[in-house]
């Protein structure tokens, strides 16, 4: 599912139009983006938690070269599901 499908489906389902619901999806987007480079944690009952996590440096393969590589830390997010999205 790409950001238009999601539009498309609140179309269907609000019955706004499509221009608008492309809109929100991008505010929404963009106020998630905002928050997780401020540093702050974005939970959404019901579905799960967005943090932004520190991801250590570490050393990686070349397998081609035979060489080692060093790969510095770096920030991901992190998604954790809420109990209803686990599955089993």
């Amino acid at each position: 599912m790409i950001k238009i499908d999601i539009a498309d489906n609140i179309t269907k389902r609000v019955d706004i139009p499509r221009v608008l619901a492309l809109k929100a999806v991008d505010e929404i987007l963009e106020c998630m983006k905002e928050a997780l480079v401020n540093d702050e944690r974005i939970e959404i009952r019901g579905f799960g938690v967005f943090q932004k996590k520190l991801r250590k440096k570490s050393v990686g393969r070349d397998i081609q070269r035979q060489k080692t590589i060093d790969i510095p830390e770096t920030h991901t997010v992190k998604f954790k599901p809420g109990i209803a999205m686990r599955v089993d």
